[in-house]
């Protein structure tokens, strides 16, 4: 077995979410799950936003479509927060010519 993956139903009893939860989260295209040997894993890298969907499924009542806009904007938030970066080290690359 692979050393960067966690068991489907480790994390669950951890989390106290159903696998119908984690498969759901699947179907949209939110995580990405791995069968070996007859059981389901999760990447290690994708626990932190996995995380962040159980918090918003439960603390604020999220359903999944709208886990899945949360998702869509979360991931343009972190696109134009790259691209601002970008601009302003481009912008002090010119001040620094002047």
């Amino acid at each position: 077995m692979e050393t960067n993956f966690i068991s489907v139903d480790d994390f669950c009893g951890h989390y106290k979410v159903e696998v119908n939860f984690i498969k759901s989260l699947e179907e949209y295209g939110l995580i990405k799950t791995k069968a070996i040997k007859k059981s389901i894993f999760i990447n290690t890298d994708d626990l932190t936003g996995l995380e962040r969907y159980i918090r918003l499924y439960k603390e604020l009542e999220i359903n999944l479509e709208g886990l899945h806009a949360v998702a869509h904007l979360l991931n343009q938030l972190e696109f134009l927060q790259q691209k601002v970066k970008d601009l302003d080290n481009e912008i002090s690359y010119y001040k620094q010519l002047h």
